[in-house]
């Protein structure tokens, strides 16, 4: 019986055998993961990179692939049973990991308030999914061992099968960042994928995974990767400023809906804000699954015309890619209080109304980035608490070692940077913005003279 073979731009070739994998082929059918054809991987990055328009689907599917050849591996190197059993939850768990994505994967969540992880471990527990079916026709327990490995918090299997798929370095991170790089053609998500999954190891008993020390280059290569990834795209000014006009425009609707206005919902989106708090348990999934992404730009359009101004600005400028533009505030009066910029807000308000903005808390958008989202790879400082879940080690000189301590150049990007706070105006005002920053700016110099 030939294999199902999927081509893939990254790949090639994705093969699954229908002999032994057929219920992994069954799983791919599944609605609720050929719903994932039509949630984009990186949410609005294709406003500024055009050919990102990969889907959580592709991405899932190359996941899968990761750990098929990963788990190959280290079946490879331990005969043991238990490494041979955990493989059917480790598979079912990456083509299933995305299950719960909502429209525009991450930027969405925000606006309608819901995490991703936590529908996708309800979407796989619940015993009237499709998923759900398929995997307990296997293993009445392979649903609680998917939901497990996916809920960052559960620690009831061991570190090395959590680490596969969420960790420092996993199948999950390496498969998106090849992905991202090769459709926006940034460039810079590039490393020795083949190395790391071919020289990772059991440690600790095999209990937990670490890497030799002829791995170290590519560790590094894979670290840089993220960091130049994240501020080259998932950082990028233009893609940040859609997301926040989105986020805006997402607000003003649900304010004028909480005010009484009729908001002129369309029935998915209606049934969601009929409940008080959509979450798993008193949102119907079959309701939240009928959130894509088609229904929120049908709904945009709709509020094109609405008769609020602010909100069909905004609905007329997602849609004609008309976003935003950065501006820098000026530094805080108080370098204790990073956050208070002084007369910032309220005179770019004031600008704002000049210029005819009716609604000015909606075009004067603050982007807060921790450092800690921008940082590429962080490590447990204590020893005794490392595993691979949390720190990638190598083996050197018998004895484990945190990547960090053995290439302390990585202190360049493992250190934490400073949080980050841009504003984002319309781009007509972008200018009378500039000006008005380093005028406040200039005037706080001259009164501390």
């Amino acid at each position: 019986m030939a294999d199902k073979l999927f081509r893939d731009p990254l790949y090639n070739y994705i093969a699954i055998d229908r002999k032994t994998d057929g219920w992994l082929i069954d799983l791919i059918n599944c609605p609720e993961v050929q719903r994932l054809r039509r949630v984009h991987q990186l949410g609005v990055s294709n406003f500024t990179y055009p050919g990102a328009d990969h889907t959580r689907f592709a991405h899932s599917l190359g996941v899968t692939h990761l750990m098929q050849l990963v788990h190959k591996r280290l079946a490879r190197e331990s005969a043991a049973e238990k490494i041979q059993r955990a493989r059917q939850a480790l598979l079912a768990t990456a083509l299933l990991h995305d299950v719960g994505h909502g429209p525009f994967s991450h930027l969405f969540e925000p606006c309608l308030g819901v995490n991703h992880e936590q529908w996708s471990i309800a979407i796989i527990l619940d015993g009237n999914s499709k998923v759900n079916q398929v995997l307990r026709r296997e293993d009445p327990h392979l649903p609680d061992h998917v939901a497990a490995l996916i809920d960052s918090k559960d620690t009831r299997h061991p570190a090395w099968q959590r680490a596969l798929m969420s960790s420092q370095l996993d199948v999950d991170r390496m498969d998106y960042l090849r992905r991202d790089s090769l459709f926006t053609g940034a460039g810079y998500g590039h490393f020795d994928w083949h190395r790391l999954l071919n020289t990772v190891q059991f440690h600790d008993d095999e209990t937990d995974l670490i890497w030799p020390e002829k791995a170290a280059l590519a560790i590094e290569e894979y670290i840089f990767a993220r960091y130049y990834m994240y501020q080259n795209v998932y950082l990028h000014k233009t893609t940040r400023g859609i997301e926040q006009l989105l986020q805006a425009m997402w607000n003003r609707a649900n304010q004028l809906r909480l005010d009484g206005t009729n908001i002129d919902a369309n029935p998915p989106l209606e049934r969601f804000w009929k409940t008080e708090k959509p979450e798993p348990g008193t949102l119907a999934i079959d309701d939240y699954l009928g959130i894509e992404e088609f229904t929120v730009l049908e709904q945009i359009q709709r509020w094109k015309g609405h008769s609020d101004k602010s909100l069909a600005d905004c609905a007329r400028r997602f849609l004609d890619r008309d976003g935003f533009a950065m501006v820098k505030p000026p530094p805080p009066p108080n370098k204790l209080k990073v956050d208070d910029f002084g007369d910032w807000e309220p005179e770019l308000h004031k600008l704002l109304l000049g210029k005819g903005f009716e609604e000015p808390a909606m075009y004067c958008l603050a982007d807060r980035v921790t450092g800690k989202y921008r940082q590429p790879y962080r490590e447990e400082k204590e020893v005794k608490d490392q595993s691979a879940v949390n720190t990638i080690r190598l083996i050197v000189d018998g004895e484990p070692v945190a990547i960090g301590k053995h290439l302390p150049r990585l202190g360049a990007v493992i250190n934490p940077p400073e949080d980050r706070i841009f504003y984002y105006v319309p781009k007509e005002i972008r200018e009378d913005a500039v000006k008005l920053s380093k005028r406040l700016n200039e005037s706080a110099n001259h009164s501390s003279t």
